[in-house]
Parts: C-alpha cells; structure tokens; sequence
C-alpha cells in the first residue's frame, strides 16, 4: 500500500490516463477486460499465481472494511454515493456506464487529495464533492 497521499495522488492520476487512452475499452477484443484487474497498476496484472498479496495494492485503501477479505477486493471499491462497485456495477451497466463511474470517482479522488495536499487558494472557497464515508488514507 502506497506510504503517502502523494503515492496515492500519483497513482490515481495513472489510472485516470490508463482509462482516457481506452485502457479499458478491451486492447485484448477476444476475452473481457476486468476494471482494476487489468490495469498497469494492479500488481497481479500479468501474474497468473495471482502471487501478490491484494493489502499491498494501492487500491486496497479505498475498499470498504467488510470486503477486504474478497478473493479481488478492488472489485468492491465504491465507485459513487450509492456504495456502487465494479462488482455491482457489472452486472448492471454497460461497460461504458461503469467506465464513467470509474472516471469520476478518479477525478473526485484527484480532486480531494490535490485540495488537501496544498493550501486553499486565496478569495476561492474549495468545495468538496461528496464522497463515500468508508474512504481511508494512509497515514502520511
């Protein structure tokens, strides 16, 4: 798990780049692509064993308490307010609709770690969107 808000910060801000290259949008058309799973960032990517413990993923933070024993936690990160995750949202949504909610949960993150990584900027009140409640930081 990464050690800092900037480690977080850095790898949101991948995975939002990932995403908008059409990380996503199935470079492999003959199998289905698995949010997280098959992102460059996801340390069993590549690895068949699966060898990587998920609590050392950076993602794992942001999975809610009661999943974080799933064999694939990152599959029940909640993705909007609702407490909607990949998981959920895939057997639900089309892949586009997931990949939105994906894209705006990375932005919300940037946009939090990034107002609370320097300070307010003068005569502009920041706002803060609403985010899930379960969200945990590392300790910097």
């Amino acid at each position: 798990m990464p050690k800092s808000k900037i480690e977080t910060l850095t790898f949101l801000k991948e995975e939002l780049a990932f995403l908008e290259r059409g990380g996503y949008g199935g470079t492999m058309p003959w199998r289905p692509v698995s949010i997280f799973l098959d992102s460059p960032s996801c340390p069993n990517r590549l690895d068949a064993e699966r060898a990587t413990e998920c609590p050392t993923c950076w993602l794992y933070q942001f999975v809610p308490e009661q999943f974080r024993s799933q064999p694939q936690p990152c599959q029940f990160l909640a993705l909007n307010r609702d407490g909607e995750s990949v998981y959920s949202m895939s057997r639900q949504y089309t892949p586009a609709e997931v990949e939105e909610a994906l894209r705006k949960w990375l932005i919300l993150e940037i946009q939090h770690l990034e107002g609370s990584e320097r300070p307010a900027e003068q005569g502009k009140p920041k706002a803060r969107a609403e985010v899930p409640a379960q969200r945990r930081w590392p300790v910097a």
